[in-house]
């Protein structure tokens, strides 16, 4: 048989491991009932179908659900096991919330939650109760929970434009990707107008409100119909894989790649979202890029909020987040798409007027105009308000006397030197000296200044150099077209001093990011080696045990201040070592304030961290209630130690999360040799 046809022929081997995953039973199951709007029967079709599952023999539990008072939805708790819930108080009013520790310790085959999209009480483990779902589904449980069309991320624009109403609880769509199985609750729009009419959905005054808003007729159709799209979709996923995995030829599709490009502003949660489901209608991988240029550190703290929400969201929803540097965000983003194969860009339509694109070419402008093959989509951005952020402080006009008057100050001293020149070169040559003091003040003090540099000169070589002399008139149509031209070429040279000094800022921060790490790296190389100080210090075997620890200490502190060193070049925040002690709990190794210390609520989410090897604390999706961040050390998938920042994770830029990432890779190598050793 042919090359061609073998690879016709060979199972996927990506599509194969996802099959081989379907039938592991390590991980539980997940069977998700979906409906398309409240009151459609999810919650009793799901209790239905508990006690078949009961009637199996198989070991189901209530972790939580919401009858609503429905007194037909109460009847089918009875006989049911159910996990008491935990008593949450909160401003002096208690929330019940689900008792996920019960749960795990009681370890029931199978666990009913109603309402996945639901947000926790404050100081839960988890901030979403779709995030306890994915913990009991990793340790073996087979989960059964309910959700509406609309609660789901990809679908939160849409929705509000059918109903008017943005949806605040959201889940990511990897989960109806990940669910085993979806049961599609669909009831006619009669049938569910019946029920709200007989105050089965609402009490009688509610249910009036509702029918007269949410529940209007166009709505549910529009509604019913995207919930049997986004399942056709899943469905459509699945056979694919199942195709590519079994070797059946087929058609499939082309070789797609999707690329949304963010800026730091409301708008790009909603391009996520766009190009999430671009993406997943054709089947293809997609990109979240942002192109991170000089100008980035003068973003102020909200548009910094914006930028890492809209990151945080793209690998939510299982994108591939990368940042770009460069001066040209245009120039980048083609580079990017070339290199790569995208097929299609996303991209927000821009909001300033066309004259303004006219002087200041746009990314979009670029992209328009280039020669490639890729769709380019322009989204309109449909925020509800209007971003009216002030800009940073930087990018705003300040007036500085020492500049202006530095500028001023270079301009007479070119107008002297002009005085000594004149002797030996001809008067309309002179006004070219004076781009001296308009290129020195572009180097030194930017934009304006070399502007105000430049019209100081042509008034000083008009009064002082031009006939009739001191005076501010021109004669000779030459003495003009000289002072023209050199006015553009001032105004071009500045804006070229300014374009490269930016590029040789960016080339800095990448060497200066390069350099941190290859300086990590030498230090630990410069730590001895296991075997070195063993043979240095032990003659006999007997002596092992007494001279260990004292080398594991000495060590280890090593490493720990190398550590702190290092990422307070990357984040200026308290930060904590933390590696096992004598007694077998994580203690503090180093840190980089003496003064801060970490509390008793915080080690807890250390020892969480360090246990399940996952990211916690501030501003994550587990334990986020405390004011540090943990960060796991692994080795081999093996937890070797724990990062703490008191900082906000989400609010880090991805090129701080990647220095700490590396940081944290390259001391696990270091510390795994030390850690494993008996105190």
């Amino acid at each position: 048989m042919s090359n061609s046809s073998d690879e016709i022929t060979r199972p996927d081997p990506d599509a194969l491991l996802k099959e081989i995953g379907h039938e592991e039973t390590k991980r539980g199951r997940l069977k998700i009932f979906l409906g398309y709007a409240p009151g459609v029967g999810k919650t009793y079709t799901m209790l239905q179908e508990a006690h078949v599952l009961k009637k199996r023999g198989e070991d189901v539990v209530v972790g939580i659900v919401e009858t609503h008072k429905r007194s037909e939805t109460e009847a089918l708790l009875e006989n049911l096991e159910i996990i008491p819930r935990q008593r949450v108080e909160y401003e002096n009013i208690v929330l019940e919330e689900l008792d996920i520790n019960t749960v795990l310790s009681r370890r029931p085959s199978v666990v009913l939650i109603d309402e996945l999209a639901h947000t926790n009480a404050p100081d839960s483990r988890h901030p979403k109760r779709y995030q306890d779902v994915e913990e009991l589904l990793n340790n073996g449980i087979d989960v059964y929970t309910t959700v509406n069309i609309q609660h789901f991320e990809s679908q939160m624009d849409v929705v509000a434009k059918i109903t008017g109403v943005r949806v605040q609880e959201t889940v990511p769509d990897t989960l109806l990707e990940r669910a085993d199985e979806v049961q599609v609750i669909d009831i006619p729009l009669e049938e569910l107008f019946q029920r709200l009419k007989e105050g089965k959905v609402y009490i009688p005054e509610k249910a009036q409100q509702a029918m007269q808003n949410f529940f209007q007729r166009g709505n549910l159709v529009a509604l019913r119909e995207l919930t049997l799209t986004l399942v056709a979709r899943k469905m459509d996923t699945e056979l694919l894989n199942y195709m590519k995995a079994k070797a059946i030829s087929g058609p499939w599709p082309a070789g797609e790649r999707v690329m949304v490009c963010i800026a730091p502003n409301p708008y790009a949660p909603q391009l996520m979202r766009r190009a999430y489901k671009i993406a997943k209608d054709a089947h293809a991988e997609w990109y979240a890029v942002y192109v991170s240029t000089p100008a980035l550190k003068d973003l102020s703290d909200i548009e910094k909020s914006h930028l890492t929400a809209a990151l945080n969201l793209a690998e939510e929803l299982g994108g591939k987040v990368l940042t770009l540097m460069g001066v040209d965000i245009g120039e980048e983003i083609l580079r990017f798409a070339r290199e790569n194969n995208i097929t299609r860009i996303v991209i927000g339509k821009p909001q300033q007027p066309t004259m303004f694109e006219f002087w200041k070419s746009s990314p979009v402008s670029n992209l328009l105009h280039a020669q490639a093959d890729f769709d380019l989509l322009l989204v309109t951005p449909s925020t509800e308000k209007k971003y009216n952020e002030e800009k940073p402080a930087s990018q705003k006009f300040t007036f500085s006397p020492r500049d202006y008057g530095m500028a001023l100050a270079m301009v007479a001293a070119v107008t002297a030197l002009n005085f000594l020149l004149e002797e030996f070169i001809h008067q309309r040559s002179l006004v070219f000296i004076y781009l001296i003091a308009t290129i020195a003040s572009a180097l030194l003090f930017g934009t304006i200044p070399s502007i105000f540099a430049s019209v100081i000169s042509l008034l000083a070589f008009d009064f002082f150099f031009v006939e009739p002399r001191f005076s501010l008139t021109m004669n000779h149509t030459y003495d003009i077209v000289n002072t023209v031209i050199f006015f553009f070429t001032s105004v071009v040279v500045g804006q070229l001093v300014k374009t490269t000094k930016q590029q040789n800022l960016a080339l800095h921060l990448r060497l200066q990011r390069v350099s941190l790490i290859e300086e990590m790296s030498k230090e630990f190389l410069m730590l001895p080696p296991v075997e070195q100080l063993v043979g240095g210090f032990i003659q006999h075997p007997d002596e092992w045990k007494g001279i260990m620890p004292l080398l594991r200490t000495t060590v280890l502190d090593d490493i720990s201040q190398i550590m702190t060193k290092y990422i307070a070049g990357v984040i200026d925040a308290p930060s904590y070592i933390l590696f096992k002690g004598n007694s077998g709990r994580l203690q503090i190794w180093a840190r980089s304030k003496p003064e801060t210390n970490l509390d008793t609520h915080e080690m807890a989410v250390a020892e969480w961290t360090y246990d399940h090897g996952e990211t916690a604390g501030a501003g994550t999706q587990t334990l986020s209630n405390v004011k540090v961040f943990f960060m796991p050390m692994k080795a081999l998938e093996e937890t070797v130690g724990v990062i703490g920042i008191r900082y906000e994770y989400r609010h880090l830029l991805l090129d701080q999360r990647r220095l700490l990432g590396a940081i944290s890779n390259l001391s696990s190598l270091a510390v795994a040799r030390w850690v494993s050793v008996a105190s």
